[in-house]
């Protein structure tokens, strides 16, 4: 056999070679992923801000080689369950454990037992002081003054808005109230809390006694099901809120609300993931900042920005 003919063969055996060397060897390939981490994700609800912040965290797991285990309470925000399944998950040693505290009050103990035993990283409400590793929260304070500055350009000095209170407990969710209902007061609107039920009739007799010129949500379900009921309603108040999901950025299309403080429960869920993490393979973490929002109208949906939070992709 010639020399050319050697060349013509090898040549093209060396370069496969060359090329499969590379591949086998190259950064990100699973020989440099680190080992599979089980992590228990314990949320507060099936519905609300669930489904982008979900997504967050699936695509976190997918980018770090984690396994989820989501698990829902039979009620939803009942943290009597939320103990009952971290206290299990801690007992069956899980590596890693997501929370979204319904009532830090009530979990208290449980987290504080958890300290040590698993890498517990809490959602939406701040439970470090409580023995949790870490929390991946928003500004809960501002975020509740951007509400009410909001509502208070559709409503006039000692007028009336109507606070709805989904959560009750010690949680982010009722700072957020709690900051909404300082602002109002302070700027001379009044302000009333109200229980939300999701019972039309009942809460039409709630609106026929107090009649408000707004009324705010502090959290996508509420704000969500008040969409709907608002729904062919000519007079009813103007409605402002949180959350950041489909059904709610429809409503604010057809201007059944007027505004909301869109959260990046997207970002949320995949820090929350990254953090458990990193602090469960004892590898570097600095902590992450707050989780941002933007206060969106109608007239603003569509700007590059706010597309970003109301309509997550991966």
């Amino acid at each position: 056999m010639s020399r050319k003919v050697l060349l013509q063969l090898v040549l093209p055996l060396i370069g496969l070679s060359v090329l499969f060397w590379l591949l086998a060897f190259a950064p990100g390939d699973k020989h440099h992923q680190p080992a599979l981490l089980e992590m228990s994700v314990i949320l507060r609800d099936g519905d609300g801000n669930v489904s982008a912040m979900r997504k967050g965290m699936e695509q976190a797991a997918k980018d770090l080689n984690v396994e989820l285990r989501f698990l829902t309470p039979a009620e939803d925000n009942s943290a009597v369950e939320q103990v009952q399944l971290l206290e299990h998950e801690v007992s069956g040693a899980a590596p890693a454990v997501l929370l979204v505290p319904a009532d830090r009050e009530a979990l208290g103990e449980a987290v504080s037992a958890a300290a040590g035993k698993t890498t517990l990283v809490t959602v939406e409400t701040d439970m470090t002081a409580w023995g949790a590793d870490a929390s991946i929260s928003m500004d809960h304070q501002a975020l509740g003054e951007a509400l009410g500055k909001a509502a208070m350009n559709g409503v006039p000095f000692g007028g009336t808005v109507l606070l709805l209170d989904s959560l009750p407990g010690d949680n982010g969710i009722r700072e957020r109230m709690e900051a909404t209902k300082a602002l109002l007061e302070e700027k001379g609107r009044q302000v009333r809390i109200c229980r939300w039920t999701s019972d039309s009739t009942a809460f039409a007799n709630i609106l026929r006694i107090e009649r408000p010129k707004a009324v705010i949500a502090f959290e996508a379900a509420a704000l969500t099901e008040m969409a709907e009921l608002s729904r062919g309603e000519e007079a009813f108040p103007l409605l402002y809120g949180c959350g950041s999901t489909a059904s709610i950025a429809a409503a604010l299309e057809k201007g059944r609300v007027t505004a909301i403080a869109a959260v990046n429960v997207f970002s949320a869920g995949y820090l929350a993931v990254e953090a458990a993490a990193k602090l469960a393979r004892h590898e570097s973490w600095t902590g992450a900042s707050s989780v941002g929002f933007s206060v969106v109208r109608q007239e603003t949906m569509y700007s590059s920005d706010n597309q970003k939070l109301l309509f997550p992709v991966t």
